[in-house]
């Protein structure tokens, strides 16, 4: 699931973002809230976010200034601006910015569901190149270069992170025999094709825990796993400690 910050000074309105079922349907959860730009930075330091929904005319500091700070610190951040139709040249310098969408209050849900997608389609784009920058790092004495078989296996890895797969439902999507599959795995990275999947999960996994955001039975569940145990004992195998332990390790 993908966590997004709601960012507006009027108290009503933001519930109203946060009443709208599109989120959960589009596989976004509201995580943090802030009132103005200040605020939101300050909370930006504390919590990762994949996108911000942000008023443009704010107390303090508005939106525009807030997105070419953060975008200073947090590459890769998405931004989504909301604000009436007569501050639509603020808007434009958003656009021009580099934001994803821009909505005009009042906002439809049919308005947002779009943004939504448009977020997602980014995100996507995004998780694709960290799979493969994720492979590479996990698997850097491995022979990975050009194997499009692996990119592919990388990449349908990785947008199907939150979920169990066996090697038979890689097999069946990607048209091949599983023990091919297995074969080739073991030969570029040395390792099975369980020991692979479940380290790029781990790692995906400590990424989650050192973000703060999640308990660790949230992680769990967002990678798909039966119980947090389960989760446990496999986090534990591959990283040497439990969850918990490597959660109190990034506060230190």
């Amino acid at each position: 699931m993908y966590s997004a910050m709601l960012v507006e000074d009027e108290d009503d309105l933001r519930g109203t973002y946060k009443a709208m079922k599109t989120w959960g349907r589009n596989g976004f959860s509201i995580t943090s809230e802030a009132e103005n730009g200040v605020r939101a930075l300050e909370l930006l330091e504390k919590v990762s976010v994949d996108v911000v929904f942000t008023d443009i005319r704010m107390p303090l500091m508005d939106g525009i200034t807030l997105m070419k700070q953060a975008a200073e610190k947090y590459p890769g951040l998405l931004f989504v601006f909301v604000s009436a139709h007569h501050n639509f040249e603020y808007a434009r310098e958003g656009i021009h910015l580099g934001a994803v969408d821009y909505l005009v209050k009042p906002v439809l849900e049919s308005d947002l569901e779009a943004a939504l997608s448009k977020v997602c389609t980014h995100l996507r784009n995004q998780n694709k190149n960290g799979m493969n920058g994720l492979a590479e790092k996990l698997f850097q004495d491995s022979d990975m270069e050009g194997d499009l078989m692996m990119v592919k296996l990388c990449d349908y890895l990785w947008e199907n992170i939150h979920r169990q797969l066996t090697m038979e439902d890689v097999a069946e999507v990607m048209g091949m025999n599983k023990d091919y599959i297995g074969r080739r795995v073991k030969l570029r990275t040395g390792h099975t094709f369980r020991n692979f999947y479940n380290q790029i999960k781990m790692e995906y996994a400590k990424q989650l825990i050192k973000q703060g955001t999640y308990k660790v039975y949230e992680v769990s569940d967002l990678l798909g796993y039966a119980s947090p145990d389960h989760f446990s004992q496999i986090f534990k195998s591959v990283v040497q400690m439990t969850p918990a332990s490597y959660k109190k390790l990034g506060k230190v």
